[in-house]
Parts: structure tokens; sequence; C-alpha cells
């Protein structure tokens, strides 16, 4: 599949992601917003967790940024590289973070379509670097 193929698929399941259940019966958009409302919010309980949930509010901004960047023709593949793949390591990241509570059933379709997106995100910026390769 060509990388123009492969972002338009991870923008199209990026955005059927947010209307889907994603945690716990909650939409994606619904933790989305969880996640915009915290950043306000002084972190009473613990920094790291305010800067961990903070951090899928800058994830989500990226990957449109980055799907923008990609239709302008921006021509800066090793940095959508390096960005696209820190993005796709922090949505993962929430995967093992269920798996370690064993709370991996309050994972739902809507959080694998979303991690499936950065996925493919990733992907595009591999078939594009390896078609600059070639030419």
């Amino acid at each position: 599949m060509r990388s123009r193929q492969l972002l338009f698929l991870a923008g199209a399941i990026f955005a059927v992601s947010f209307f889907l259940p994603a945690y716990s019966g909650s939409t994606g958009y619904a933790c989305f917003n969880f996640c915009l409302e915290l950043i306000p919010k002084f972190p009473t309980e613990s920094l790291f967790k305010w800067l961990y949930y903070s951090a899928f509010v800058l994830t989500n901004i990226t990957f449109v940024v980055m799907f923008g960047l990609w239709l302008l023709r921006v021509n800066r593949l090793k940095t959508r590289f390096i960005i696209s793949s820190v993005a796709f390591f922090h949505v993962l990241s929430w995967f093992f973070i269920n798996i370690r509570r064993e709370d991996i059933g309050t994972l739902q379709v809507g959080y694998y379509l979303w991690l499936l997106a950065y996925a493919l995100l990733l992907a595009s910026q591999i078939s594009e670097a390896r078609a600059d390769h070639k030419a």
C-alpha cells in the first residue's frame, strides 16, 4: 500500500475511533475530554500520572498536525518519523499499563482502532522513506 493510502486510512480510522467505546464504555472523545480537563488542574495525586494523561492530548494533536504536514508536503521525513514513533509508543503504552493492572477488558474497539491509526501513521512514514530511498 502506498504511503498516501496508508495515511488516509489512518486518518479515517483515527476519526472513527473517537466515536466508538474505547475505555470502560467511554468513547474515544470522552477519553480525550477527560485528559483535556486534567491539564489545567494541579496534580494532587501524582505528577507522573498528570503528565502521562495530559500527554495523550498532545499525542492526539500531534496526529492531526502530522496528517496536515503530510498533506502540505512538508519534507521533514526524519522529524515526522520520530514524532510518529513516539506518538505510537505512547498510545501503545496504555495497552501495557492495562495488562499490568490486569484490566485488559476495559480496553474496547475504539482504543484498538486508535492504536491502529497510529501504527498506520508510522507505516506511512516508513513507506514514504522507502519510496524516497528507491527513487
